[in-house]
C-alpha cells in the first residue's frame, strides 16, 4: 500500500498494491536459491538457514527452545520426585503403606458418614403388607450405612413373609433404598385346629389365620393339619389344583372341596361333582362344563367326570313315603298274638 499526493486535484490518493514493490522499503526481498545437493531435494525439505531467512529462522529457533526448555523442565520435576522419594525397599514399602491406610479410612469414613446413610424407604406393589411390616421384614433400618445393605439377604427375608410371593430390593444412592413386592392371592380356606380358618394360595401356602370364614373361597376338608402361617400345607395340593384349574364361573359356585388321599370331590350346593386325583384336568373340566350346561337346573345328585371321556350323571331319586293305615271300617285290626303254644 502507498500512498500519492495528486496536486492537481488538491487530494490524497491511496493505492491498494496486491503484491509488494519491487524497489523501496516495502520491497519484496528475493528469496534464498539452494545451491548444489540442497537444491535437489524436494522443495518441503528445502528449508531455508536462520541466516538466511530471519522470520523463518527466528521460528525454527524458538520452537527448538521452546522443546529444550520443556525437556529441561521434565526432567529437573522427575530429579526433583527422585529425591523426594525414598530410596530404599524399606522406605518405599513404607510409603505404600500409609498411602493404603490413608486410602483405606477416607474410604470408610466417607461411606459411614451422614451424607451416604439410608434416609428413605420407598415401598411399593404392597396392598396387604404395610410399609412398617416391609422394612422390618427386610431387617433395614433408617440412618444405616447405603454400603451395609445387603439387597440379596433383603430379598430372601421379604420371601419368608407369608403374603410375600416376589421381592426386588435396590439401592438409589446416595440415601434411598427401594423395595417392590408382589402378594400372594389366596384360593381356599381350611379349618384352623385351634378354631378359626386359615386362607391358603394355590401353592398350598399358608397365608393367614382368620376368626370368620370367607364366604367367596371353596373350603378344604380332609387335608390334615394345617401349619403355622408362612408353611406349606402340601397335602391341600391336589384340592387347590383342581379349584385352580376351574373356570372363574364355576369356581364361585363351588362351596366346600374334600379329599381322600388324592381322590378330590366338588360341593356345588346340593351336586356332587367326583373328580378323582387331579390327572387330566383339561379334559376332566371340559366334560364337567359340558354337563353343568346340559343339565342346567335340573335336579341332579352326582356328576361324575372322573372318566372325562364317559361322564356320568347320577339324577335324585325320590323314595314314596310308606304309611301305616289308621284301623277303620274295613280294616283288620292286628292280630293279638296271645299265649305262644307249646
Amino acid at each position: 500500500m502507498s500512498r500519492r499526493e495528486n496536486r492537481t486535484q488538491r487530494r490524497v490518493t491511496v493505492v491498494r498494491h496486491t503484491r509488494p514493490p519491487a524497489a523501496g522499503r516495502f520491497a519484496r526481498r528475493p528469496g534464498h536459491r539452494p545451491e548444489g545437493w540442497r537444491a535437489k531435494l524436494p522443495t518441503a525439505l528445502q528449508r531455508p538457514l536462520a541466516w538466511q531467512a530471519p522470520v523463518a529462522g527466528r521460528a525454527v529457533a524458538g520452537a527448538g527452545k521452546a522443546a529444550r526448555c520443556g525437556l529441561s523442565a521434565t526432567r529437573s520435576l522427575r530429579d526433583r520426585l527422585r529425591r523426594g522419594m525414598p530410596q530404599t525397599l524399606g522406605g518405599r514399602l513404607l510409603a505404600a503403606v500409609v498411602a493404603i491406610a490413608l486410602f483405606t479410612g477416607a474410604t470408610w469414613t466417607t461411606t459411614r458418614s451422614a451424607l451416604l446413610d439410608v434416609d428413605h424407604i420407598v415401598v411399593s406393589g404392597g396392598a396387604l403388607i404395610t410399609p412398617a411390616e416391609a422394612t422390618a421384614g427386610a431387617g433395614l433400618h433408617r440412618g444405616q450405612p447405603m454400603v451395609s445393605v445387603d439387597t440379596a439377604d433383603a430379598e430372601r427375608r421379604l420371601r419368608r413373609l407369608p403374603w410375600v410371593d416376589t421381592a426386588a430390593v435396590e439401592r438409589a444412592f446416595p440415601n434411598t433404598v427401594r423395595i417392590h413386592l408382589t402378594e400372594r392371592a389366596a384360593a381356599a380356606t381350611a379349618a384352623h385346629p385351634d378354631g378359626g380358618w386359615v386362607l391358603l394360595d394355590r401353592g398350598g401356602r399358608v397365608l393367614a389365620v382368620r376368626p370368620d370364614r370367607v364366604a367367596d373361597l371353596p373350603d378344604v376338608f380332609g387335608a390334615g393339619a394345617v401349619p403355622a402361617p408362612g408353611a406349606n400345607q402340601d397335602s391341600a395340593r391336589p384340592a387347590l389344583d383342581v379349584i385352580a384349574a376351574l373356570p372363574e364361573a364355576i369356581r364361585r359356585q363351588i362351596q366346600s372341596v374334600n379329599l381322600d388321599g388324592e381322590a378330590v370331590t366338588l360341593h356345588m350346593g346340593a351336586r356332587e361333582i367326583r373328580i378323582g386325583p387331579p390327572t387330566q384336568l383339561a379334559a376332566k373340566v371340559a366334560a364337567l362344563s359340558v354337563l353343568l350346561e346340559r343339565v342346567g337346573s335340573r335336579s341332579v345328585a352326582v356328576l361324575d367326570v372322573r372318566v372325562p371321556q364317559a361322564p356320568v350323571v347320577v339324577p335324585i331319586v325320590s323314595t314314596p313315603a310308606t304309611s301305616t293305615p289308621a284301623p277303620g271300617r274295613g280294616a283288620a285290626p292286628p292280630a293279638n298274638p296271645g299265649k305262644p303254644k307249646d
